[in-house]
């Protein structure tokens, strides 16, 4: 009997520890599962997106994920991203990270830069052609064309040239042309050790019309530029000067 009774005593000992190891256990999980997640707004890839293609909001939305699992360079708002070009390929689903899009202008490969019907075409320059190297990106330019020009006999009946050969001319060919890259300084000359703080080229941004006029531009004449003020587009009606209208000089 006395081992019986020690047995239930026993036994009810064990339920009582196993209850309240139970309720710890019960009571440490609930405030486990009560303490919150934290959640952070990233930029996720709604669709594949290839390498080398613009942005649109339609390729991107703003996703929230456990701020543990965010990468430390994605982007967390649409507007830091849409409009600028992807540098590599960004799979669906994928956080979109700062070194996958070209976010900076000028760390976008220059065709990506091209407007759309433009394009950019390379002229060189000089300190005294290209006002004095004070010409950087985003400036505005407008482009003098200096010509010797041929005689052109329109009518030989007449023997009258349109043109008088060696007749010096200069046309306001281009105005209001954007400068979307300047070249490297020009290389020291003798005596020097470093480069002139002088660009020896810029890069334009013209249609394809305006490229075939400057490429015999550069190759019949002599090009000088003009620096405009960047909120000054008007665009002047000119007349050429040269040897044949010379004093008209004073009403100019």
């Amino acid at each position: 009997m006395k081992v019986r009774k020690r047995v239930i005593v026993l036994a009810v000992l064990l339920g009582l520890i196993s209850m309240s190891l139970l309720y710890v256990y019960l009571e440490g999980k609930e405030e486990v599962e009560a303490v919150p997640v934290q959640l952070s707004d990233v930029v996720v890839a709604v669709t594949a997106i290839p390498a080398h293609v613009t942005v649109t909001p339609e390729m991107v939305a703003v996703k929230s994920i456990p701020s543990e699992a965010v990468h430390p360079d994605a982007i967390s708002s649409i507007d830091d991203i849409v409009g600028f070009t992807t540098n590599m390929a960004i799979y669906n689903d994928e956080q979109i990270i700062r070194t996958k899009v070209a976010t900076d202008e000028n760390s976008v490969n220059l065709s990506f830069r091209i407007p759309e019907n433009m394009r950019a075409m390379t002229i060189p320059m000089t300190e005294i052609s290209g006002v004095g190297g004070y010409i950087v990106e985003g400036d505005k330019i407008d482009i003098l064309v200096t010509y010797t020009l041929e005689a052109v006999d329109d009518d030989p009946a007449t023997e009258q040239d349109e043109e008088i050969e060696g007749k010096t001319v200069t046309y306001t060919q281009f105005q209001n042309i954007e400068i979307i890259e300047k070249g490297p300084n020009t290389t020291p000359t003798d005596g020097q050790t470093q480069p002139t703080g002088v660009t020896s080229s810029l890069t334009l941004l013209v249609t394809p019309s305006q490229a075939e006029v400057l490429t015999y531009a550069q190759m019949s004449g002599s090009i000088n530029m003009t620096l405009r003020n960047p909120v000054d587009e008007n665009i002047n009606e000119l007349t050429e000067f040269g040897s044949d209208n010379f004093n008209t000089w004073r009403g100019r």
